[in-house]
């Protein structure tokens, strides 16, 4: 089977059991068979060959055949804090986000927010990230925190090594700016802001660059919330 099945679980003698979302699309998508192979993957980084040993109704328990640690990573951490879109432009933003290997999520409170962030949201958030996670075959899992605003990121990275940007169509650099920054820019840690559909604030923009963070336009047309990112996270490994 090629579709690979998440587990938060451990080995027990060599055998795991699925339960839950993962148990039913094996179960009732692929059809899975006694015997048939099934790559499981944690959020260590491991992935396992078993072999179904066992379906019940809403589980099945898998015998592990060998174990590895493939490293489908960037060579670049990168972090997006970004205010959350609407709909299924969220669902968008969360795959992509997870297919070009943004390594952590960091949702954005402001003022001008227009979507709500709260633990069911999260909930629903981790299971995008494992979805995507199984289809793109990523070592890792894509970290997502609770919600934070734009001073509590500020203050949590004011010693951070990494390269720092807030997405700002007016009076930044240009994207060239990231390729540019370091040298050996791809070792460097990178983080981003990427504000509302309403944008920053001239306050919150003043805040950021006051504290360190340069201040990147992605050129004259505006680009809403999913595209930036998206963006920023390509110039940001490159």
């Amino acid at each position: 089977m090629a579709d690979r099945f998440f587990t938060d679980s451990t080995f027990i003698d060599d055998q795991i059991t699925l339960a839950d979302d993962q148990a039913h699309h094996l179960i009732n998508v692929m059809r899975a068979k006694l015997g048939d192979g099934v790559v499981v993957f944690d959020r260590l980084g491991n992935e396992y060959q078993t072999q179904i040993i066992d379906i019940a109704k809403k589980k099945i328990t898998l015998t592990r055949l060998a174990t590895t640690r493939p490293e489908r990573k960037l060579a670049t951490d990168i972090t997006i804090v970004a205010a959350l879109p609407k709909g299924d432009r969220q669902k968008f933003l969360i795959e992509k986000m997870v297919e070009l290997g943004v390594a952590k999520f960091i949702p954005l409170i402001t003022p001008r927010s227009v979507a709500q962030v709260n633990a069911k949201v999260i909930s629903r958030i981790e299971k995008q990230i494992i979805e995507a996670t199984k289809q793109c075959r990523r070592s890792y899992l894509m970290e997502i925190t609770a919600a934070q605003t734009i001073s509590e990121v500020i203050n949590a990275h004011q010693t951070a090594s990494a390269r720092r940007y807030i997405a700002h169509p007016y009076h930044a650099d240009r994207l060239s700016v990231v390729s540019n920054d370091h040298p050996n820019q791809q070792a460097q840690p990178c983080i981003w802001l990427i504000g509302p559909e309403g944008g920053f604030s001239d306050q919150e923009v003043a805040d950021a660059t006051g504290a360190g963070w340069t201040a990147i336009s992605f050129g004259s047309i505006i680009l809403r919330i999913e595209t930036a990112a998206l963006v920023a996270a390509v110039h940001s490994s490159r």
